[in-house]
């Protein structure tokens, strides 16, 4: 049995592995702490190996303490992968991008990939059907891009991200939704575009709390389902382990 952590900049998502089937997960937000994992521990006596994927930091130390008497696999680009990268230096490569990387060789093998990930910033990394990393992009996501323009002017809004109901703004709320909206649209579909042009037989696949935002031409791509990384950390681990 194997527990698989992955800390996000806001939530602590964990899955309890029996071989490849979640038997459960929890989702908590990063200021409760680690008490889910703490409670999977004494649920789950026979869990013997656990993957940990960490893009925020803060809570390292506190889940190491707490994992202390267990053999952990810390996510990372000097495990053994399912993939190569092309990135330099490849140890800058985040934890959830080495994740989706990994579960996107999983579920879709021999073919040219565009992982499209829509979180706290919005990441894109080409992976072809040699499951060679040729590497991708890094912009803000929705919040991080109304709280720019909050925090770097004198006037505008703080405001939540909103669905816009027009193609053009009328108020200075809405011709924010707007910008926002329709310059991540803009963004992703150029990104897929050029893509295209480069790599036959493209599969796209979007992920990330935010990606349910989007119209729906943009959302014919694939959906990643919900345990997508996961069972992307799981798969790490089972390459990395004795299980």
């Amino acid at each position: 049995m194997q527990l698989v952590v992955d800390i996000g900049n806001t939530r602590i998502k964990s899955y309890v592995f029996q071989n490849d089937t979640v038997i459960e997960s929890s989702s908590q937000p990063l200021a409760i702490g680690a008490s889910d994992i703490r409670q999977f521990l004494t649920n789950y006596k026979a869990i013997d190996n656990i993957i940990v994927s960490d893009v925020n930091g803060s809570l390292t130390q506190k889940v190491e303490v707490l994992l202390s008497p267990f053999p952990v696999v810390y996510c990372s680009s000097s495990l053994n992968l399912p993939f190569t990268t092309l990135y330099a230096p490849k140890a800058q490569l985040g934890a959830d991008r080495i994740a989706l990387l990994a579960a996107s060789c999983l579920a879709y093998p021999n073919t040219n990939r565009l992982l499209i990930d829509l979180g706290s910033c919005i990441t894109y990394d080409v992976i072809d059907s040699k499951d060679v990393h040729q590497g991708g992009a890094i912009s803000p996501g929705y919040a991080m891009r109304y709280k720019s323009m909050h925090t770097f002017t004198g006037k505008l809004p703080n405001l939540t991200p909103e669905y816009p109901k027009e193609t053009l703004g009328k108020s200075t709320s809405e011709s924010m939704h707007r910008g926002v909206h329709q310059g991540i649209v803009n963004e992703i579909k150029g990104a897929i575009e050029e893509s295209e042009k480069k790599y036959k037989d493209l599969t796209v696949i979007l992920t990330g709390g935010d990606a349910e935002r989007l119209p729906k031409p943009v959302k014919n791509s694939i959906f990643a389902h919900s345990n997508f990384i996961a069972n992307g950390l799981n798969y790490i681990l089972k390459l990395n382990t004795t299980l």
